[in-house]
């Protein structure tokens, strides 16, 4: 199991079993600190529904960070 005490993270995409609010709220539970945006300190990015146009590539800035997903 991952822990996420002391660790900052962020979301990207739309989050389709919670509410952003829920998942910040669960993510402060397990001690992590929820970021609004993704930064230098970003230790996790957690990444929901991406939508997408047909035939285009689902990407969003967030993950052209380079900082690692779940």
């Amino acid at each position: 199991m991952l822990d996420l005490r002391d660790c900052e993270i962020a979301f990207t995409g739309r989050l389709t079993t919670m509410t952003r609010d829920q998942a910040f709220s669960l993510a402060k539970v397990f001690g992590a600190k929820p970021q609004n945006w993704v930064t230098k300190q970003t230790d996790y990015l957690v990444v929901g529904l991406i939508e997408t146009v047909l035939g285009e590539e689902p990407i969003t800035k967030k993950l052209l960070t380079g900082t690692p997903t779940i």
